[in-house]
């Protein structure tokens, strides 16, 4: 026959188990207020990310973008104010139709071209606006450059936004930003409840992520990013028929379309790691009849890679290496394309 607890002693095991799980809700329920004043103005590249994640982006119903940035919604990202217009883009707002004496640039790419870590007027397209507006060019009033770019993109994402959204504004010409990233497969969202909410478990899962990268568990980002230009990657070969496709789309609707090649900005004043990588790109674009810039050249030179940064533990480019890579687009832009009009 089985011994029968007293009913005292499972009474106290209950209330222990009790007191035990409060304890553990109310540390987190602590942590999770601690973590939200840390981080509501931090530096912190991984929460940062989660941040923009969160407040800025919605799900898209299409597996080609994934997701898009929520309109009209405002955050307070690594150390500067961001807001998204009514038409998702990060910008002031533009009426979609085109005065007939505005030319009219488009931009797309990812974070880079989006401005992270910067205000929105040291990003490329506010700052190539404002170039393009000192100039005196016969038939233009005005030049507007849109800044089209959205965090986490890769090229398919950038190809679909602007055939969903930014081709309305009828732009004359196109320019994607290429980065040695974009070549990633399109990602599938799935936000749980909390991973969505909770600053704990945002902070808890980024923290693991990092683990894993120290301790070489996951690949470290010059491996992963190599990896990502092996023949047969489905990632790649989608990324060269999306630009296959912006190519035709441009030329049906009679703008003009330009790719620049962003190199990663860790070891640029040396031999570059992905310059074969790029290289493949660069010959899908040849092959249909698509100019590219590479920026890497006028990046190079200006002192230590990190004084290009956003901050010392995040290579997004800052202000500086934004008007470097402006002033190259700008030069190209007079020179291929206004040189006849002045």
């Amino acid at each position: 026959m089985k011994p029968v607890s007293p009913p005292g002693r499972t009474n106290d095991t209950l209330l222990n188990i009790a007191l035990l799980v409060g304890v553990i809700l109310v540390c987190c329920l602590l942590s999770e207020l601690a973590l939200r004043i840390a981080f509501s103005r931090s530096m912190d590249f991984s929460m940062e990310m989660w941040k923009y994640a969160t407040q800025l982006k919605q799900p898209a119903a299409d597996p080609q973008l994934s997701f898009s940035h929520a309109p009209n919604r405002s955050a307070f990202l690594m150390g500067v104010p961001v807001s998204i217009n009514s038409h998702g883009l990060r910008d002031r707002e533009y009426p979609v139709a085109k005065p007939p004496d505005v030319y009219r640039i488009v931009m797309l790419g990812d974070s880079t071209t989006f401005g992270w870590g910067v205000p929105a007027e040291e990003t490329v397209a506010k700052i190539l606006e404002r170039e393009l507006n000192k100039l005196r060019v016969p038939g233009y009033s005005r030049f507007e450059v849109l800044n089209a770019g959205v965090g986490n993109y890769g090229t398919v994402q950038e190809v679909t936004h602007y055939l969903t959204f930014d081709r309305a504004f009828n732009p004359n010409l196109v320019i994607l930003q290429y980065f040695i990233n974009d070549a990633e497969p399109v990602p599938t969202e799935r936000k749980l409840f909390l991973v969505g909410r909770s600053y704990l478990v945002a902070y808890t899962v980024s923290r693991f992520d990092s683990m894993l990268r120290l301790t070489g568990t996951r690949p470290n980002w010059k491996d992963y990013y190599a990896s990502l230009y092996e023949d047969g990657r489905p990632g790649l070969g989608a990324a060269k028929q999306a630009l296959a496709k912006l190519a035709w789309r441009t030329n049906e609707d009679g703008a003009k379309l330009l790719v620049t090649i962003l190199p990663e900005l860790r070891e640029i004043n040396g031999e570059y790691p992905f310059a074969a990588a790029q290289q493949k790109i660069k010959d899908a674009l040849s092959a249909n009849h698509v100019p590219v810039l590479d920026l890497i050249d006028g990046l190079r030179g200006h002192g230590p890679e990190s004084t290009l940064w956003v901050t010392k533990a995040d290579d997004h480019p800052n202000g500086k290496a934004n008007t470097l890579v402006a002033a190259q687009v700008l030069r190209w832009v007079v020179d291929t394309l206004l040189t006849g009009h002045q």
